[in-house]
Protein backbone atom coordinates (compact mmCIF):
# COMPACT_ATOMS: atom_id res chain seq x y z
CA UNK A 1 0.00 0.00 0.00
CA UNK A 2 1.40 3.40 -1.09
CA UNK A 3 1.73 6.05 1.98
CA UNK A 4 -0.36 8.72 1.45
CA UNK A 5 2.01 12.05 0.91
CA UNK A 6 1.21 14.47 3.37
CA UNK A 7 1.64 18.39 3.71
CA UNK A 8 1.06 20.14 6.92
CA UNK A 9 1.50 23.96 8.03
CA UNK A 10 0.97 25.08 4.78
CA UNK A 11 -1.91 27.50 6.51
CA UNK A 12 -0.69 27.64 9.82
CA UNK A 13 2.93 27.66 9.96
CA UNK A 14 2.73 24.66 12.62
CA UNK A 15 6.01 21.81 12.26
CA UNK A 16 2.47 19.42 11.92
CA UNK A 17 4.48 16.23 11.42
CA UNK A 18 6.61 17.14 14.37
CA UNK A 19 3.22 17.31 16.47
CA UNK A 20 2.03 14.17 14.77
CA UNK A 21 5.24 12.19 15.64
CA UNK A 22 5.05 13.55 19.05
CA UNK A 23 1.32 12.94 19.76
CA UNK A 24 2.27 9.18 18.53
CA UNK A 25 4.78 8.60 20.52
CA UNK A 26 2.39 8.83 23.40
CA UNK A 27 0.06 6.32 21.64
CA UNK A 28 2.87 4.00 21.14
CA UNK A 29 3.97 3.09 24.88
CA UNK A 30 1.25 0.10 25.46
CA UNK A 31 2.92 -1.61 22.01
CA UNK A 32 6.70 -0.42 23.22
CA UNK A 33 5.44 -2.07 26.41
CA UNK A 34 4.07 -4.95 23.88
CA UNK A 35 7.61 -5.06 22.28
CA UNK A 36 9.99 -4.98 25.39
CA UNK A 37 7.47 -7.87 26.94
CA UNK A 38 8.25 -9.69 24.01
CA UNK A 39 12.16 -9.30 24.43
CA UNK A 40 12.00 -10.28 27.86
CA UNK A 41 9.73 -13.68 27.10
CA UNK A 42 12.67 -14.03 24.68
CA UNK A 43 15.26 -13.42 26.58
CA UNK A 44 13.83 -15.89 29.11
CA UNK A 45 13.02 -18.42 26.39
CA UNK A 46 16.80 -18.64 25.65
CA UNK A 47 18.22 -18.93 29.49
CA UNK A 48 16.10 -21.85 30.03
CA UNK A 49 17.06 -23.69 26.76
CA UNK A 50 20.34 -22.87 27.33
CA UNK A 51 19.95 -24.41 30.81
CA UNK A 52 18.58 -27.17 29.21
CA UNK A 53 21.11 -27.46 26.94
CA UNK A 54 23.56 -28.14 30.27
CA UNK A 55 21.47 -30.58 31.81
CA UNK A 56 20.99 -32.80 29.08
CA UNK A 57 24.61 -32.75 28.34
CA UNK A 58 25.41 -33.92 31.36
CA UNK A 59 22.90 -36.81 31.15
CA UNK A 60 24.04 -38.30 27.99
CA UNK A 61 27.58 -38.43 30.43
CA UNK A 62 25.96 -40.21 32.97
CA UNK A 63 25.84 -43.81 30.01
CA UNK A 64 29.34 -43.71 31.15
CA UNK A 65 28.56 -44.56 35.20
CA UNK A 66 25.10 -46.10 35.00
CA UNK A 67 26.23 -49.02 32.97
CA UNK A 68 28.09 -51.71 33.99
CA UNK A 69 29.85 -52.73 31.10
CA UNK A 70 31.43 -49.12 30.67
CA UNK A 71 32.90 -49.28 34.31
CA UNK A 72 33.57 -53.35 33.86
CA UNK A 73 37.30 -52.25 32.12
CA UNK A 74 39.73 -54.83 32.30
CA UNK A 75 43.45 -54.76 31.39
CA UNK A 76 45.48 -57.43 31.10
CA UNK A 77 49.42 -57.54 32.84
CA UNK A 78 52.22 -59.86 31.87
CA UNK A 79 54.83 -61.11 34.51
CA UNK A 80 57.90 -60.62 32.27
CA UNK A 81 57.05 -58.17 29.36
CA UNK A 82 60.49 -59.02 27.87
CA UNK A 83 59.14 -62.24 26.87
CA UNK A 84 55.90 -62.06 26.29
CA UNK A 85 53.55 -59.01 25.71
CA UNK A 86 49.83 -58.92 26.43
CA UNK A 87 47.51 -56.49 25.52
CA UNK A 88 42.95 -56.51 25.35
CA UNK A 89 41.96 -57.76 22.37
CA UNK A 90 38.34 -58.75 23.65
CA UNK A 91 36.67 -60.30 26.32
CA UNK A 92 38.53 -62.55 28.07
CA UNK A 93 36.69 -65.64 30.02
CA UNK A 94 39.24 -66.34 32.65
CA UNK A 95 41.25 -64.22 35.37
CA UNK A 96 44.64 -66.09 35.44
CA UNK A 97 46.84 -67.57 32.34
CA UNK A 98 50.01 -69.29 32.10
CA UNK A 99 51.98 -69.57 28.84
CA UNK A 100 55.39 -71.26 28.30
CA UNK A 101 57.17 -70.19 25.06
CA UNK A 102 58.72 -73.29 23.68
CA UNK A 103 60.00 -72.04 19.86
CA UNK A 104 59.42 -68.71 18.35
CA UNK A 105 57.86 -68.71 14.91
CA UNK A 106 59.90 -67.93 12.08
CA UNK A 107 58.66 -66.61 8.80
CA UNK A 108 59.44 -67.86 5.60
CA UNK A 109 62.33 -66.33 2.83
CA UNK A 110 61.06 -66.37 0.03
CA UNK A 111 63.64 -66.59 -2.93
CA UNK A 112 65.22 -63.44 -3.99
CA UNK A 113 67.56 -62.09 -6.59
CA UNK A 114 69.33 -59.23 -6.13
CA UNK A 115 70.96 -56.53 -8.40
CA UNK A 116 73.26 -53.62 -8.00
CA UNK A 117 71.97 -50.61 -10.22
CA UNK A 118 75.04 -48.44 -11.82
CA UNK A 119 74.85 -45.40 -9.31
CA UNK A 120 76.90 -43.12 -11.92
CA UNK A 121 74.48 -43.30 -14.19
CA UNK A 122 71.08 -43.95 -12.54
CA UNK A 123 71.75 -41.76 -9.52
CA UNK A 124 67.92 -41.90 -8.48
CA UNK A 125 64.60 -43.09 -9.02
CA UNK A 126 63.49 -40.86 -11.33
CA UNK A 127 66.30 -40.64 -13.85
CA UNK A 128 66.08 -42.48 -17.04
CA UNK A 129 67.58 -45.80 -17.48
CA UNK A 130 69.24 -44.54 -21.00
CA UNK A 131 69.23 -47.93 -23.16
CA UNK A 132 66.90 -50.61 -24.50
CA UNK A 133 66.66 -53.78 -23.22
CA UNK A 134 64.62 -56.78 -22.85
CA UNK A 135 64.71 -59.28 -19.62
CA UNK A 136 62.66 -63.06 -19.35
CA UNK A 137 61.68 -64.30 -15.94
CA UNK A 138 61.37 -68.44 -15.60
CA UNK A 139 59.98 -70.48 -12.18
CA UNK A 140 59.19 -73.78 -12.40
CA UNK A 141 55.29 -72.17 -11.15
CA UNK A 142 54.93 -70.38 -14.14
CA UNK A 143 53.40 -72.16 -17.29
CA UNK A 144 56.30 -69.95 -19.86
CA UNK A 145 58.75 -67.30 -19.43
CA UNK A 146 57.46 -64.38 -19.01
CA UNK A 147 58.83 -61.64 -21.08
CA UNK A 148 59.68 -57.82 -19.74
CA UNK A 149 60.65 -55.01 -22.45
CA UNK A 150 62.43 -51.68 -20.58
CA UNK A 151 62.78 -48.86 -22.68
CA UNK A 152 65.43 -46.82 -22.76
CA UNK A 153 63.25 -43.43 -21.49
CA UNK A 154 62.00 -45.89 -18.03
CA UNK A 155 62.80 -44.96 -15.03
CA UNK A 156 63.45 -47.46 -11.73
CA UNK A 157 60.01 -46.83 -10.88
CA UNK A 158 58.67 -47.72 -14.53
CA UNK A 159 60.52 -51.28 -14.46
CA UNK A 160 59.72 -51.74 -11.33
CA UNK A 161 55.79 -51.32 -12.11
CA UNK A 162 56.16 -53.18 -15.38
CA UNK A 163 58.38 -55.81 -13.34
CA UNK A 164 55.22 -56.06 -10.64
CA UNK A 165 52.55 -56.33 -13.48
CA UNK A 166 54.27 -58.91 -15.71
CA UNK A 167 51.73 -61.75 -13.82
CA UNK A 168 55.40 -63.43 -13.25
CA UNK A 169 54.67 -63.74 -9.36
CA UNK A 170 57.90 -61.62 -8.49
CA UNK A 171 58.38 -58.52 -7.22
CA UNK A 172 60.60 -56.12 -6.85
CA UNK A 173 61.47 -53.03 -4.59
CA UNK A 174 64.57 -50.63 -5.29
CA UNK A 175 66.41 -49.30 -2.38
CA UNK A 176 69.95 -48.01 -1.56
CA UNK A 177 70.65 -48.70 -5.81
CA UNK A 178 70.05 -52.30 -5.51
CA UNK A 179 66.93 -53.87 -7.07
CA UNK A 180 65.42 -56.33 -5.45
CA UNK A 181 63.10 -59.26 -6.96
CA UNK A 182 61.20 -61.48 -4.54
CA UNK A 183 58.62 -64.66 -5.53
CA UNK A 184 56.77 -65.29 -2.47
CA UNK A 185 55.65 -68.92 -3.23
CA UNK A 186 59.13 -69.61 -2.18
CA UNK A 187 59.93 -71.29 -5.80
CA UNK A 188 63.08 -70.26 -7.77
CA UNK A 189 63.42 -68.24 -10.69
CA UNK A 190 65.62 -67.19 -13.35
CA UNK A 191 66.21 -63.32 -14.32
CA UNK A 192 67.97 -63.75 -18.40
CA UNK A 193 68.53 -60.39 -20.18
CA UNK A 194 67.20 -61.84 -23.69
CA UNK A 195 68.27 -58.95 -25.49
CA UNK A 196 70.11 -55.28 -25.58
CA UNK A 197 72.39 -54.15 -22.50
CA UNK A 198 70.99 -54.03 -18.92
CA UNK A 199 74.30 -53.40 -17.11
CA UNK A 200 73.58 -50.48 -16.15
CA UNK A 201 70.68 -52.18 -13.89
CA UNK A 202 73.08 -54.64 -12.58
CA UNK A 203 71.42 -57.91 -14.78
CA UNK A 204 74.47 -57.72 -17.44
CA UNK A 205 74.39 -58.47 -21.58
CA UNK A 206 72.13 -60.31 -23.75
CA UNK A 207 72.26 -63.79 -22.64
CA UNK A 208 73.11 -63.06 -19.14
CA UNK A 209 71.11 -65.08 -16.76
CA UNK A 210 70.81 -64.50 -13.05
CA UNK A 211 70.03 -67.61 -10.30
CA UNK A 212 67.76 -66.60 -7.65
CA UNK A 213 68.67 -67.51 -4.36
CA UNK A 214 66.26 -70.48 -2.62
CA UNK A 215 63.65 -69.52 -0.03
CA UNK A 216 63.57 -70.88 3.23
CA UNK A 217 60.12 -72.24 4.47
CA UNK A 218 58.93 -70.58 7.16
CA UNK A 219 58.18 -72.32 11.36
CA UNK A 220 55.35 -72.03 13.55
CA UNK A 221 55.80 -71.03 17.35
CA UNK A 222 55.39 -73.31 19.68
CA UNK A 223 53.64 -72.50 22.78
CA UNK A 224 51.80 -73.96 25.91
CA UNK A 225 48.60 -72.23 27.25
CA UNK A 226 46.84 -73.21 30.74
CA UNK A 227 49.12 -76.17 30.42
CA UNK A 228 48.09 -76.94 26.07
CA UNK A 229 50.35 -77.00 23.39
CA UNK A 230 49.31 -74.83 20.74
CA UNK A 231 51.31 -74.58 16.87
CA UNK A 232 50.71 -70.63 16.04
CA UNK A 233 51.77 -69.25 12.90
CA UNK A 234 53.70 -65.89 13.80
CA UNK A 235 55.10 -64.60 16.87
CA UNK A 236 51.82 -62.34 17.65
CA UNK A 237 48.30 -63.79 17.63
CA UNK A 238 45.12 -63.59 19.68
CA UNK A 239 43.75 -65.99 22.64
CA UNK A 240 40.59 -65.92 24.12
CA UNK A 241 40.42 -62.07 23.88
CA UNK A 242 43.99 -61.67 24.23
CA UNK A 243 46.65 -60.33 22.08
CA UNK A 244 49.75 -62.21 22.57
CA UNK A 245 53.35 -61.01 21.77
CA UNK A 246 55.98 -64.08 22.40
CA UNK A 247 59.33 -62.15 22.09
CA UNK A 248 61.98 -65.35 23.58
CA UNK A 249 61.58 -68.61 24.73
CA UNK A 250 61.17 -69.38 28.52
CA UNK A 251 62.08 -72.43 30.99
CA UNK A 252 59.20 -71.41 33.04
CA UNK A 253 55.70 -70.63 32.36
CA UNK A 254 54.71 -66.44 32.56
CA UNK A 255 51.68 -65.74 34.63
CA UNK A 256 49.10 -63.26 32.89
CA UNK A 257 46.48 -61.73 34.69
CA UNK A 258 43.47 -60.34 33.67
CA UNK A 259 42.65 -57.06 36.27
CA UNK A 260 39.44 -54.34 36.53
CA UNK A 261 41.26 -51.10 35.04
CA UNK A 262 41.46 -49.27 38.40
CA UNK A 263 42.90 -46.49 36.68
CA UNK A 264 39.92 -45.95 33.86
CA UNK A 265 37.40 -46.37 36.62
CA UNK A 266 39.03 -43.68 38.93
CA UNK A 267 38.96 -41.31 35.92
CA UNK A 268 35.65 -42.45 34.90
CA UNK A 269 34.44 -41.14 38.67
CA UNK A 270 36.90 -38.12 38.73
CA UNK A 271 35.29 -36.79 35.32
CA UNK A 272 31.57 -37.37 36.56
CA UNK A 273 32.50 -35.31 39.45
CA UNK A 274 34.27 -32.73 37.57
CA UNK A 275 31.37 -32.42 35.20
CA UNK A 276 28.55 -32.45 37.97
CA UNK A 277 30.44 -29.27 39.98
CA UNK A 278 30.87 -27.57 36.65
CA UNK A 279 26.82 -28.35 36.13
CA UNK A 280 25.56 -27.09 39.49
CA UNK A 281 27.78 -23.83 39.25
CA UNK A 282 26.99 -22.81 36.07
CA UNK A 283 22.93 -23.78 37.18
CA UNK A 284 23.73 -21.60 40.59
CA UNK A 285 25.12 -18.64 38.90
CA UNK A 286 22.24 -18.15 36.61
CA UNK A 287 19.54 -18.53 39.47
CA UNK A 288 21.56 -16.63 41.80
CA UNK A 289 22.04 -14.11 39.28
CA UNK A 290 21.62 -10.12 40.36
CA UNK A 291 18.06 -8.70 39.36
CA UNK A 292 18.30 -4.95 38.45
CA UNK A 293 14.78 -3.69 38.94
CA UNK A 294 13.62 -0.90 37.07
CA UNK A 295 16.00 -2.11 33.88
CA UNK A 296 13.71 -3.05 30.59
CA UNK A 297 15.04 -4.56 27.56
CA UNK A 298 16.16 -1.26 24.86
CA UNK A 299 14.22 -1.16 21.62
CA UNK A 300 16.20 -0.15 18.53
CA UNK A 301 15.29 3.31 18.24
CA UNK A 302 16.43 3.32 22.16
CA UNK A 303 19.56 2.06 21.58
CA UNK A 304 20.40 4.24 18.27
CA UNK A 305 20.16 7.25 20.83
CA UNK A 306 22.55 5.94 22.80
CA UNK A 307 26.19 5.46 22.31
CA UNK A 308 26.86 1.34 21.95
CA UNK A 309 28.59 0.42 25.07
CA UNK A 310 26.08 1.62 27.33
CA UNK A 311 23.29 0.30 25.49
CA UNK A 312 25.19 -3.04 25.92
CA UNK A 313 25.50 -2.33 29.16
CA UNK A 314 21.78 -1.51 30.06
CA UNK A 315 20.38 -4.21 28.13
CA UNK A 316 23.18 -6.37 29.87
CA UNK A 317 21.15 -5.00 33.49
CA UNK A 318 17.89 -5.95 31.65
CA UNK A 319 18.66 -9.21 30.98
CA UNK A 320 20.40 -9.80 34.52
CA UNK A 321 18.88 -12.40 36.72
CA UNK A 322 16.42 -13.03 34.60
CA UNK A 323 15.93 -17.04 36.14
CA UNK A 324 16.67 -15.82 39.71
CA UNK A 325 15.73 -18.07 41.96
CA UNK A 326 13.91 -20.51 39.35
CA UNK A 327 11.78 -23.19 40.61
CA UNK A 328 12.10 -25.30 38.03
CA UNK A 329 15.92 -25.44 38.16
CA UNK A 330 16.53 -24.78 42.10
CA UNK A 331 13.94 -28.00 42.27
CA UNK A 332 16.00 -30.14 39.83
CA UNK A 333 19.16 -29.35 42.04
CA UNK A 334 17.75 -30.21 45.34
CA UNK A 335 16.40 -33.23 43.03
CA UNK A 336 20.27 -34.25 42.01
CA UNK A 337 21.90 -34.02 45.38
CA UNK A 338 19.31 -35.72 46.95
CA UNK A 339 19.93 -38.62 44.53
CA UNK A 340 23.37 -38.18 45.92
CA UNK A 341 23.09 -38.32 49.20
CA UNK A 342 19.98 -41.38 50.27
CA UNK A 343 22.01 -44.34 51.00
CA UNK A 344 21.30 -47.64 48.71
CA UNK A 345 19.83 -50.02 49.79
CA UNK A 346 20.85 -53.66 48.83
CA UNK A 347 24.20 -52.72 48.94
CA UNK A 348 27.49 -53.33 51.35
CA UNK A 349 26.74 -50.84 54.04
CA UNK A 350 29.81 -49.64 54.11
CA UNK A 351 29.93 -49.12 50.43
CA UNK A 352 26.02 -47.14 49.84
CA UNK A 353 26.95 -43.90 50.30
CA UNK A 354 29.41 -41.88 48.04
CA UNK A 355 31.05 -40.54 51.02
CA UNK A 356 32.40 -44.16 51.87
CA UNK A 357 34.63 -44.17 48.50
CA UNK A 358 35.79 -40.75 49.41
CA UNK A 359 33.23 -38.60 47.74
CA UNK A 360 31.78 -36.23 50.02
CA UNK A 361 30.24 -32.09 50.02
CA UNK A 362 32.43 -29.47 50.91
CA UNK A 363 34.55 -30.01 53.70
CA UNK A 364 33.36 -28.18 56.76
CA UNK A 365 34.24 -24.27 57.69
CA UNK A 366 31.86 -21.16 57.62
CA UNK A 367 32.00 -20.97 54.03
CA UNK A 368 30.91 -24.81 52.98
CA UNK A 369 27.59 -23.04 51.82
CA UNK A 370 29.28 -21.21 49.49
CA UNK A 371 29.59 -24.47 47.39
CA UNK A 372 26.00 -25.27 47.15
CA UNK A 373 26.52 -28.88 46.81
CA UNK A 374 29.94 -29.15 44.96
CA UNK A 375 31.54 -32.60 45.95
CA UNK A 376 35.23 -32.84 46.61
CA UNK A 377 36.94 -36.35 46.20
CA UNK A 378 39.48 -38.08 48.54
CA UNK A 379 41.54 -39.79 45.97
CA UNK A 380 43.61 -41.90 48.13
CA UNK A 381 40.34 -43.13 49.65
CA UNK A 382 38.86 -44.01 46.48
CA UNK A 383 42.05 -45.63 44.68
CA UNK A 384 41.81 -47.76 47.84
CA UNK A 385 38.15 -48.68 47.65
CA UNK A 386 38.50 -49.30 43.75
CA UNK A 387 41.62 -51.84 44.79
CA UNK A 388 40.16 -53.75 47.37
CA UNK A 389 36.02 -53.36 46.66
CA UNK A 390 35.93 -52.19 42.66
CA UNK A 391 32.89 -54.58 42.23
CA UNK A 392 31.00 -52.62 45.54
CA UNK A 393 32.13 -48.86 43.79
CA UNK A 394 30.16 -50.19 40.47
CA UNK A 395 27.37 -51.55 42.21
CA UNK A 396 27.11 -48.01 43.89
CA UNK A 397 26.48 -46.60 40.19
CA UNK A 398 24.94 -48.97 38.24
CA UNK A 399 22.41 -51.37 40.88
CA UNK A 400 19.64 -52.08 38.86
CA UNK A 401 16.10 -52.50 40.55
CA UNK A 402 13.37 -54.10 38.76
CA UNK A 403 10.35 -52.41 40.58
CA UNK A 404 11.83 -49.14 40.30
CA UNK A 405 12.30 -48.68 43.83
CA UNK A 406 14.48 -45.27 44.04
CA UNK A 407 16.64 -46.19 47.11
CA UNK A 408 17.65 -49.88 45.33
CA UNK A 409 18.67 -47.80 42.26
CA UNK A 410 21.93 -46.96 41.47
CA UNK A 411 23.73 -43.07 41.61
CA UNK A 412 23.81 -42.63 38.39
CA UNK A 413 20.11 -44.07 37.14
CA UNK A 414 18.76 -42.05 39.97
CA UNK A 415 20.83 -38.75 38.85
CA UNK A 416 19.37 -39.54 35.24
CA UNK A 417 15.98 -39.89 35.69
CA UNK A 418 15.70 -36.70 38.27
CA UNK A 419 17.40 -34.38 35.29
CA UNK A 420 14.62 -36.64 32.56
CA UNK A 421 12.22 -34.84 35.00
CA UNK A 422 13.62 -31.39 35.26
CA UNK A 423 14.57 -31.30 31.07
CA UNK A 424 10.52 -32.11 30.45
CA UNK A 425 9.72 -29.05 32.61
CA UNK A 426 12.00 -26.94 30.97
CA UNK A 427 11.11 -28.25 27.58
CA UNK A 428 7.32 -27.67 28.98
CA UNK A 429 7.96 -24.08 29.75
CA UNK A 430 10.70 -22.94 26.94
CA UNK A 431 10.51 -25.82 24.09
CA UNK A 432 13.85 -26.59 21.90
CA UNK A 433 15.06 -25.77 18.78
CA UNK A 434 14.66 -29.07 17.11
CA UNK A 435 10.62 -28.82 17.61
CA UNK A 436 8.92 -27.88 14.28
CA UNK A 437 6.11 -26.16 16.24
CA UNK A 438 6.48 -24.71 19.69
CA UNK A 439 3.92 -25.19 22.10
CA UNK A 440 5.37 -24.24 25.45
CA UNK A 441 4.41 -21.87 28.26
CA UNK A 442 6.61 -19.00 26.87
CA UNK A 443 6.21 -19.96 23.02
CA UNK A 444 2.49 -19.45 23.27
CA UNK A 445 3.16 -16.13 25.31
CA UNK A 446 5.40 -15.12 22.53
CA UNK A 447 2.85 -15.89 19.85
CA UNK A 448 -0.11 -14.32 21.71
CA UNK A 449 2.60 -11.02 21.81
CA UNK A 450 2.97 -10.74 18.16
CA UNK A 451 -0.75 -11.26 18.06
CA UNK A 452 -1.73 -8.29 20.19
CA UNK A 453 1.13 -6.02 18.35
CA UNK A 454 -0.21 -6.66 15.00
CA UNK A 455 -3.14 -5.09 16.24
CA UNK A 456 -2.01 -2.45 18.27
CA UNK A 457 0.05 -1.88 14.60
CA UNK A 458 -3.34 -1.56 12.90
CA UNK A 459 -4.78 0.62 15.83
CA UNK A 460 -1.92 3.20 15.74
CA UNK A 461 -2.34 3.25 11.94
CA UNK A 462 -5.69 4.47 12.44
CA UNK A 463 -5.12 6.94 14.91
CA UNK A 464 -2.30 8.58 13.13
CA UNK A 465 -4.70 9.40 10.57
CA UNK A 466 -7.10 10.81 12.55
CA UNK A 467 -4.66 13.13 13.64
CA UNK A 468 -3.57 13.93 10.06
CA UNK A 469 -7.39 14.27 9.28
CA UNK A 470 -7.73 16.65 12.41
CA UNK A 471 -5.08 18.83 11.28
CA UNK A 472 -5.53 18.78 7.39
CA UNK A 473 -9.17 19.96 8.37
CA UNK A 474 -7.64 22.29 11.05
CA UNK A 475 -5.23 24.14 7.64
CA UNK A 476 -8.44 24.22 5.27
CA UNK A 477 -10.39 26.31 7.45
CA UNK A 478 -7.18 28.40 8.22
CA UNK A 479 -6.87 28.64 4.49
CA UNK A 480 -10.51 29.37 4.02
CA UNK A 481 -10.27 31.89 6.98
CA UNK A 482 -6.95 33.56 5.58
CA UNK A 483 -8.54 33.56 1.77
CA UNK A 484 -11.82 35.74 3.24
CA UNK A 485 -9.87 37.69 5.18
CA UNK A 486 -7.83 38.71 1.91
CA UNK A 487 -11.09 39.23 0.17
CA UNK A 488 -12.35 41.43 3.00
CA UNK A 489 -9.17 43.65 2.88
CA UNK A 490 -9.37 44.11 -0.70
CA UNK A 491 -13.05 44.94 -0.58
CA UNK A 492 -12.16 47.59 2.26
CA UNK A 493 -9.23 49.01 0.60
CA UNK A 494 -11.71 48.96 -2.83
CA UNK A 495 -14.13 51.48 -1.15
CA UNK A 496 -10.98 53.69 -0.04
Amino acid sequence: MISPIRFGGMASGLDTEKIVKDLMNVERQPLNKLKKKKIMEEWKRDSYREMNSLLLEFQKSLDNLRFGFNLNKKKVISDSETAVAVKMNGQPSLSNYTIKVTQLAQPATPASAQFSVDSTTVPNSTTQIGSDFTIEINSSSLGSPVSISVSSTDTIDSVIKKINSSGSGVKATYFNNKLVMTKEDGTTFDVTVTSGDASKLGMGNSGTTTASSAGQPGTEGIVEINGVTHMVSGNTFTYDGIEFTIKQTTTNPISVSVKTDEDALFNTIKDFVQKYNELIDKVNAKITEKRYKGYEPLLDEEKEALPEKTAEKLDGMAKSGILQRDSILSDGLDALRHALTIPLQGADPAFDTLSEIGITGAPNSKYAYLDKGKLYIDEAKLRKALSENGDKVVQLFTQYSSSKNYNETGLAQRMYDELDKTIKLLTDKAGNTTLPVDDSVIGRSIDQINRDIDLWEDRLKGIEDRYWKKFTEMEKALSKYNSQSSWFLNMMGGQQ
